[in-house]
C-alpha cells in the first residue's frame, strides 16, 4: 500500500484496468467477429449475384431464339398455311398437313408457285437467321437447338418435294372422273364409251375373266381398297387411265372379244362398281396427300419437339443454378406454344 493513498486505490485502479483490458479484447473479438461476418455476407451475397447472373443469360438466351423464331419461322408457316396461325397452337404434325391442304384447297392450281416462290425463300432466311444463335447459345441449350437447326433443311426439302408432287395431283382427279363419266355409259350396247370401259375393266382387274358377276368385281374392289388403295389406284391410274380418257363418243367402236362376254356378267343398271371405283379413288388420293407431305412433317414433328425442349430445358437450367424446385415438364405435345 502506497504512503497517502486511500486504503483499497489499488484494488479499485487494478479492477478499472482490467475491466477496461476486458472490454477492449471483446471489442477486438467483435470487430474480427464482425468482419468475418461481414465477409460471409459479402461472400454469399456475391454468390447470389453470379447465379443470378448466369440464370438471366440462360433466360436471354432462350428469349432470343423463341422471339426469333416467332418472327422468322412464323413467317414461313404463315406462308405454308395461308393465313396467320400460331404453329405452337397445334398439337400434332397432322393438324399441321390439314392446314396446309387447306390452303392448297384455296387455290390448286397456284399452290405449288406460291410455296416455291414465296414460302421457300421465307424458310431460307429463317435458316440463316436462327443459325446466328449458334455462337452465343449456352452450353446446356445448344443439343436442343442443334436438333432444331437440323430440322429446318428438311423441312425445306419436304415443302419443295410436296410442291412438286402436287402438281401432278389435277391428272390424278381427271383420270378419276374420267372413270365415272365413261363408266357411267358402260352397257352391253358396243358404243365407243361402252367399249373403252370395259377395256378399262380387263386392264384394271386382275384375272376379270375369273369374275363370276359384278358382285365378285364389288367384292375385289372393297377388299383392295380397304387394304391399299393408293398402290392399285396409282397402277390403274397409270396403266389403265388412258382407255377411259379422251373418248370420242361419236367414233366408231371396235369391241374386243371379251366384251360381250364381259358386259353380260358385269352389267347393271344402278352401276354399283361406279361407287367402288369412287371409293377407291378417294382413298387413294388421302394416302397420297400423307405421302406428298411425309418428309415435310416428320421434319416438322423434329422441329416442334427441339422447339418445346429448349424452351423447357432453359427452365429447368435456371431452376438448377438458383437452386429452386424443377418445373414440371409440360404436358403439351410437340408443337405446344413455349412458355413466357
Amino acid at each position: 500500500m502506497s504512503m497517502g493513498s486511500p486504503p483499497g486505490m489499488d484494488e479499485y485502479q487494478r479492477l478499472i484496468a482490467e475491466r477496461a483490458a476486458a472490454q477492449g479484447r471483446k471489442r477486438v473479438i467483435f470487430g474480427i467477429v464482425l468482419v468475418a461476418a461481414l465477409g460471409a455476407g459479402g461472400y454469399w451475397w456475391k454468390q447470389q449475384k453470379d447465379k443470378a447472373a448466369a440464370a438471366q443469360v440462360v433466360l436471354d438466351a432462350a428469349g432470343r431464339f423463341a422471339e426469333r423464331d416467332k418472327v422468322e419461322m412464323g413467317a414461313f408457316w404463315n406462308c405454308a398455311f395461308g393465313s396467320e396461325v400460331d404453329v405452337g397452337m397445334l398439337s400434332s404434325a397432322s393438324q399441321i398437313q390439314q392446314r396446309i391442304e387447306g390452303a392448297y384447297f384455296t387455290q390448286q392450281k397456284t399452290f405449288s408457285d406460291h410455296l416455291t416462290t414465296e414460302c421457300v425463300p421465307k424458310m431460307e432466311r429463317a435458316r440463316s437467321a436462327l443459325g446466328a444463335l449458334g455462337a452465343d447459345m449456352p452450353a446446356p441449350l445448344k443439343p436442343a437447338l442443334d436438333k432444331y437447326l437440323e430440322a429446318l433443311p428438311r423441312m425445306q426439302t419436304g415443302i419443295e418435294v410436296y410442291a412438286e408432287k402436287i402438281k401432278g395431283r389435277g391428272a390424278v382427279k381427271d383420270v378419276d372422273q374420267s372413270i365415272q363419266e365413261v363408266g357411267a355409259a358402260f352397257s352391253p350396247e358396243a358404243s365407243a364409251e361402252s367399249v373403252a370401259f370395259e377395256k378399262f375393266l380387263v386392264c384394271a382387274i386382275p384375272e376379270l375373266d375369273k369374275k363370276k358377276d359384278v358382285q365378285g368385281l364389288l367384292e375385289y374392289l372393297a377388299e383392295t381398297c380397304k387394304g391399299n388403295a393408293l398402290e392399285f389406284m396409282t397402277r390403274v391410274r397409270e396403266q389403265c387411265g388412258s382407255f377411259v380418257q379422251n373418248v370420242d363418243k361419236d367414233a366408231k367402236a371396235t369391241p374386243s372379244k371379251t366384251f360381250k362376254a364381259n358386259t353380260k356378267k358385269l352389267y347393271e343398271e344402278d352401276q354399283r362398281q361406279l361407287q367402288a371405283w369412287e371409293y377407291c379413288a378417294k382413298r387413294s388420293r388421302k394416302g397420297k396427300k400423307a405421302l406428298d407431305l411425309e418428309d415435310f412433317l416428320n421434319a416438322a414433328g423434329d422441329y416442334m419437339e427441339a422447339r418445346a425442349a429448349l424452351v423447357q430445358t432453359a427452365k429447368e437450367t435456371k431452376a438448377k443454378i438458383l437452386g429452386e424446385p424443377q418445373p414440371a415438364a409440360t404436358s403439351k405435345k410437340p408443337g405446344a406454344a413455349p412458355a413466357e
